[in-house]
């Protein structure tokens, strides 16, 4: 074959891995790619064996057949980000794919030329921060957007088999998205339904045998998908240890995800405490998160003081008042600064899909925009009314939304007779985009490049604590949670994946299977015994504790005292940055006999 027809034939193919290796080699060349939270990092530490000194198949938070997938290619080449490559290649994966779909409804090269820089223009805009900073939840959206894109901007298939192995990438992307971060796939699920219902309405005649049949093969292989990787993460942690965590895994989330803010104070509830076995102190241990230290704290201590906050919402804020104030932010956030530039994007993509399907008097737009409009204003209520929307998951509504917009976008530029209307209306939507990116991409820019700056600053001394803790390898050390939060690391520089001999006092992995598993290792029987009789032992916490949290050698001190040890912190050593006193090393000794 003639390279230069090979060359045209591939040329959607070569622009948009071009477009996705530029955007990854550029944006890595101005920013190390970050996890975007210590919760990332600890994911990335359980899979390569940093938490356990083997890598875990098992990762609590994402399914098991994914997690275990890594986890081979960390046992495989122990030293490799894997974790951090995975990442990537979903990232820069889907936008690939994405691009290379798109060109398809380009004919003339400068345009394509100019639709990938608008693309790239785009991405910066609104992006730019989340590939930055990679957050699962994220990547697990992002994997979603690429497969309601792919899914209804799909060539037309008469035969069910044609239709199904056509859209087979997208039941693998989604199914890899569930397997990722389960809980945010199916938050954007009614989404991809209503992605579904659309393409189906494309169809003319629109309700035929066959049709359904082709529809349902992929909702099918959906659900299938979903089903399948549900079971083998079940199957594998079918034994006794896992499900009572994973029961204490729920009741935990539960009161720290969605009922933090009606938790019981000690002080005017202490008959309720005694009632459950809690102490002044031990209830103390669950405002700082580093109940780790108190076994007492189970998975029924926490569903009963779950149950108590959950009581106590609905006495404070009935249903109707709550939905209410859910309906006022979403109205809110919808219309103003807090989404910002995301809500001004989509806003201006509903307004141009409406004004093409016009254009191409394609009616049936008045119910299908309706239609996605109201799904995803009920995902908004939803995670409104529950009180827990961090950007990570309002980011990935908007993503999600803008994606499935831009795919009906192309369709309806793609349909139509071609006239006047028509060739002045299409540079207009490019225009508008063009004009967005110009008036928010500095702003982006100007953001990312000031958080980059703050967590460059902030992680040197994560890292001279880290340094201090590596040189110690006979010690081991307990970090008060509240001293590490601030801190993450990057994907693929300093990648360590030896064993680590130290653990935060809580957190999600905290009495999990592993967290034995890793004290073992160790010669550790319990957090509280260790920190008391065991000489090698410490623990840490950062010189400027929250002065939103109870003191922590105070919550340390009257824990003991509580099980009836009389102890004093003794500081062993200080960590120091540029002369300044960040971390304190102290050592728990006994004042009396026991």
């Amino acid at each position: 074959m003639d390279f230069k027809v090979w060359l045209r034939q591939k040329e959607n193919h070569i622009l948009a891995l071009g477009l996705s290796a530029l955007l990854c080699v550029v944006i890595g060349i101005f920013f190390d790619y970050y996890y975007d939270l210590n919760d990332d990092v600890l994911i990335k530490d359980i899979l390569a064996g940093v938490y356990t000194g083997t890598p875990e198949g098992r990762n609590i938070q994402m399914l098991f057949p994914l997690s275990f997938f890594i986890s081979l290619f960390y046992r495989v080449l122990r030293g490799f980000p894997w974790y951090g490559i995975f990442l990537c290649l979903c990232h820069f994966g889907s936008i690939y794919l994405i691009t290379e779909r798109l060109l398809g409804y380009l004919k003339k090269r400068v345009v394509k030329v100019a639709v990938l820089c608008l693309e790239a223009a785009v991405i910066v805009s609104l992006f730019l921060r989340e590939l930055v900073f990679t957050q699962y939840t994220v990547t697990c959206t992002l994997l979603a957007a690429a497969a309601a894109f792919l899914f209804y901007t799909a060539k037309e298939e008469k035969t069910v088999k044609g239709f199904f192995l056509r859209n087979l990438p997208c039941i693998l992307l989604v199914t890899v998205a569930f397997q990722l971060r389960s809980e945010m796939l199916l938050l954007v699920l009614p989404l991809i339904c209503v992605v579904g219902l659309c393409r189906w309405s494309c169809e003319k005649p629109f309700f035929t045998k066959e049709n359904a049949a082709k529809y349902f093969s992929v909702f099918g292989g959906i659900l299938a998908g979903l089903a399948l990787s549900q079971g083998i993460h079940m199957a594998a942690h079918a034994g006794a240890d896992w499900q009572e965590f994973n029961r204490y895994f729920d009741n935990r989330t539960e009161l720290y995800d969605f009922y933090w803010q009606w938790r019981p104070s000690y002080e005017n509830n202490e008959a309720f405490y005694e009632s459950i076995g809690m102490t002044k102190y031990s209830r103390m241990l669950i405002e700082n998160y580093n109940f780790g230290l108190d076994e007492k704290i189970d998975a029924d201590v926490l569903k009963k003081i779950s149950d108590y906050a959950a009581e106590t919402r609905k006495q404070q804020a009935s249903f109707v008042v709550t939905l209410k104030q859910a309906v006022v932010d979403y109205k809110y956030r919808t219309l103003h600064e807090t989404d910002y530039p995301w809500n001004l994007f989509v806003i201006a993509m509903y307004l141009m899909v409406l004004a093409a399907a016009l254009q191409n008097r394609h009616f049936r737009f008045l119910w299908e925009l309706p239609c996605m409009f109201l799904v995803r204003s009920g995902l908004w209520l939803f995670i409104l009314y529950r009180g827990r929307a961090p950007e990570r998951i309002t980011h990935s509504l908007y993503l999600m939304e803008f994606v499935i917009l831009l795919a009906m976008l192309l369709r309806e530029c793609k349909e139509g007779k071609e006239g006047r209307l028509r060739a002045v209306i299409k540079p207009c939507f490019g225009v508008i985009l063009a004009g967005l990116c110009l008036v928010s991409v500095g702003g982006s820019v100007k953001a990312v490049c000031a958080e980059y700056e703050a967590r460059e600053d902030t992680n040197r001394a994560w890292a001279a604590l880290q340094d201090y803790i590596g040189e110690n390898e006979d010690s081991f050390y307990f970090v008060d949670v509240y001293s590490t939060v601030r801190y993450s690391e990057k994907l693929f520089c300093d990648v360590d994946n030896t064993i680590s001999n130290y653990d935060i006092m809580g957190g999600w992995a905290s009495k999990s299977p592993l967290n034995d598993k890793k004290f073992r290792h160790f010669g550790i029987a319990s957090m509280e015994q260790a920190i008391l009789n065991q000489d090698n032992v410490f623990v840490i916490v950062q010189t400027k504790e929250p002065q939103s949290l109870p003191p922590f050698g105070e919550s340390l001190s009257g824990y003991y005292a509580e099980q009836g040890e009389t102890i004093e912190l003794y500081k062993v050593e200080s960590i120091l940055l540029e002369g300044e006193e960040i971390f304190c090393i102290y050592k728990p000794i006994r004042t009396a006999l026991p």
